[in-house]
């Protein structure tokens, strides 16, 4: 009975060793077939679409994080609204196999926002550039020879934008704010011509009704100042020493270089040297009154410029057609002469 029990035991366990070896084979048969036909990837799907197949899942991860923490080139940040999805698959060897296709789709995906720098006037934004070098760049260059009166609030702000296009190079921003400058400029030198105009307006209605006869003792009752103290050598209206044509001024004689202050105040119209008068100056005072200055050694002020009566605009001088250190005073009305003397001295 043993002998039978063990010879039966001897049969099965070999018929299994049989088995066992044909699955085996078959199984390596299967598994080769599977590896020569087919391999292993995940598939990449983004809200159920899909996007691409990769066989690293764990590098495109590391590609992706980097792309969206990326803050090159004026990245302030990526934004990706859903994240991808993966699932390991069996796929012919002949599927296409692409982790650029996969990186392509996610930046598609994805919303950039840039930082950038605008220069600002009063908060208003003037013209956007890539860095706060350039910006402050250009505002030093537009401040150059800018006239210290005209603030144009210049200033520089962070600008958060998806679209570079709206981004300007240096050279396109600066002409952008030289354009602003000149603009500004002149509001300000027109708002000035205005507000000189309206003064002197305003002077000329304090002065008398201009006539071509000579005015009787004040000009509608304003007693014009005394532009220097001194000794009056020569009147209005006389001939001889170093002149041929009758005088059309009033020389007072005092030191050299005393200063001369306007009979009142006005705009300089002329200021410069002008043949026998030696250095001149010329101040409108408006509705046609003009003084004129002569000899002078030393001229302060400049043509355009408003004056006032107690400013200093000149000193006494010898210069031109001249024997000795004295002013010329001349009033005219409407270009004609008259008697300064009628007014001061």
């Amino acid at each position: 009975m043993n002998f039978i029990l063990i010879n039966w035991v001897k049969y099965y366990t070999k018929e299994a060793m049989k088995t066992l070896k044909l699955i085996t084979i078959g199984s390596a048969i299967v598994i080769t077939v599977v590896c020569i036909k087919y391999r292993p990837v995940y598939k990449v799907t983004i809200s159920g679409e899909t996007i691409g197949y990769i066989e690293n899942r764990e590098l495109i991860e590391k590609k992706i994080e980097k792309y969206i923490d990326s803050t090159e080139g004026n990245i302030a940040f990526r934004e990706i609204a859903v994240l991808p999805e993966y699932e390991f698959k069996l796929v012919n060897r002949d599927k296409n196999v692409n982790n650029q296709d996969v990186m392509l789709a996610i930046e598609n995906l994805t919303t950039t926002t840039y930082k950038f720098y605008a220069v600002t006037s009063d908060g208003e934004q003037k013209a956007v550039v890539s860095s706060k070098e350039e910006a402050e760049s250009i505002i030093n260059e537009i401040k150059t020879d800018l006239n210290k009166d005209v603030d144009l609030k210049l200033g520089i702000v962070e600008v958060f934008k998806e679209n570079k296009s709206e981004v300007s190079n240096k050279e396109t921003a600066t002409n952008i704010l030289k354009e602003f400058k000149v603009a500004k400029v002149t509001e300000y030198e027109n708002k000035k011509a205005e507000e000189a105009k309206k003064k002197a307006a305003a002077r000329a209605k304090s002065f008398a009704s201009v006539a071509t006869s000579a005015p009787t003792g004040n000009l509608n009752g304003l007693a014009l100042a005394i532009p220097v103290n001194g000794t009056v050598s020569s009147r209005f209206g006389s001939r001889g020493g170093s002149r041929s044509s009758i005088h059309t001024g009033l020389d007072i004689c005092t030191s050299s270089g005393t200063g001369i202050r306007p009979v009142a105040a006005g705009t300089v119209v002329y200021s410069g040297y002008k043949g026998s008068y030696g250095n001149l100056l010329i101040i409108d005072h408006g509705n046609g009154v003009q003084s004129y200055y002569a000899h002078c050694s030393a001229l302060y002020v400049a043509a355009g410029q408003q004056v006032g009566a107690g400013t200093t605009i000149a000193a006494v001088g010898s210069t031109g057609n001249s024997t000795g250190p004295h002013l010329h005073l001349e009033i005219r009305i409407n270009g004609n002469p008259v008697n300064p003397q009628n007014y001061i001295y």
